[in-house]
């Protein structure tokens, strides 16, 4: 059992008003339901990061609601002349509000590549502008301390999937999802303990929220890994016309390289698409996840990775 002295307090969303006064600024000019799509960037320092958080996302969806009494604290915010921040017409959309946004998450614990997303989110605008916020902290920072706990795994050459000892209790709050990520990245009762005080690195340029698309301006929408047995081979990136293009009954794969910047052609005998939904309209579709398997997923995949020359891994668009 892990005990620290961490508040068991739930988290405040509305400590940090930023996506709504975002959400608020498409409600008026009119983007607010445009259709858009992002992907959740996570720039390993490292030769690669460990993707987490997606079931505290799924969660957090299932709380996620614009109560009266959420609105009508909205509504007694005010600037420095004491008017409110938000318009009548912006908190009744919200109070209508219901999520209809789709994302799809790598799974927790899967190893991910330089430039590979953490997840790929569509829907209305001022909806993903409404998620930022929960996007940051849940999935990218849990994904922050699940890599930096499996890198010092990966250091000491220690992949056993059979070390999986129970999962720590936590609170449904920053120092809980550092806690679960720690876990689930493989790292040691102390190891988990000593995340709870720090704080996550600032974001990089090019991380959080952007859009990663093929030349034709297609974005990406799914990621395949390719397998001969359970050695992993290299990573396809996918729009979606390539997604249809490529038939899953072909064994012969062509891409060009992220690395080398050259065309590759493969043979293997598999694949996973590593992108899963989360959410599908807004609602949730990922089962509450057993911590202990998220973590021996990790195991599995460094084992499996462990082989592999990781800076030279082949990875990049379908041609």
């Amino acid at each position: 059992m892990i005990e620290s002295n961490f508040s068991p307090t739930p988290f405040n969303w509305l400590t940090d008003l930023s996506p709504a006064f975002a959400a608020q600024e498409s409600w008026h000019d009119g983007s607010y339901n445009r259709e858009a799509i992002f992907h959740l960037m996570y720039k390993p320092e490292g030769s690669f990061a460990i993707a987490c958080g997606a079931g505290l996302l799924a969660e957090h969806v299932r709380r996620f609601r614009f109560s009266v009494e959420v609105i009508q604290h909205l509504g007694q915010v005010t600037d420095e002349r004491g008017c409110s921040v938000f318009s009548e017409s912006f908190l009744n959309y919200l109070q209508r509000l219901r999520l209809r946004i789709q994302v799809n998450a790598a799974p927790e614990g899967a190893l991910l590549m330089p430039g590979e997303p953490i997840l790929v989110v569509q829907g209305p605008m001022a909806q993903i502008q409404l998620l930022q916020t929960a996007f940051h902290l849940l999935l990218w920072e849990s994904t922050h301390w699940a890599t930096i706990a499996a890198t010092v795994r990966w250091k000491r050459g220690e992949w056993t999937e059979e070390d999986t000892p129970s999962p720590p209790p936590y609170p449904f709050n920053p120092s809980g999802w550092k806690i679960r990520a720690a876990y689930i990245g493989g790292a040691t009762a102390d190891e988990i303990l000593s995340n709870v005080g720090r704080t996550a690195r600032d974001l990089f340029p090019g991380e959080g929220l952007i859009k990663i698309q093929h030349d034709s301006g297609e974005p990406m929408v799914q990621i395949r890994r390719l397998y001969k047995g359970n050695q992993p081979l290299g990573d396809v990136w996918l729009t979606q016309s390539q997604e249809e293009e490529a038939s899953v009954s072909k064994t012969r794969v062509r891409f060009m390289d992220e690395n080398s910047a050259q065309p590759m052609e493969m043979q293997m005998n598999r694949f996973q698409n590593l992108y899963q939904p989360v959410l599908v309209k807004g609602h949730p579709v990922l089962a509450p996840p057993r911590l202990g398997y998220l973590r021996q997923r990790m195991l599995k995949q460094t084992e499996a990775f462990h082989t592999v020359q990781l800076k030279n891994y082949p990875h990049g668009w379908y041609l």
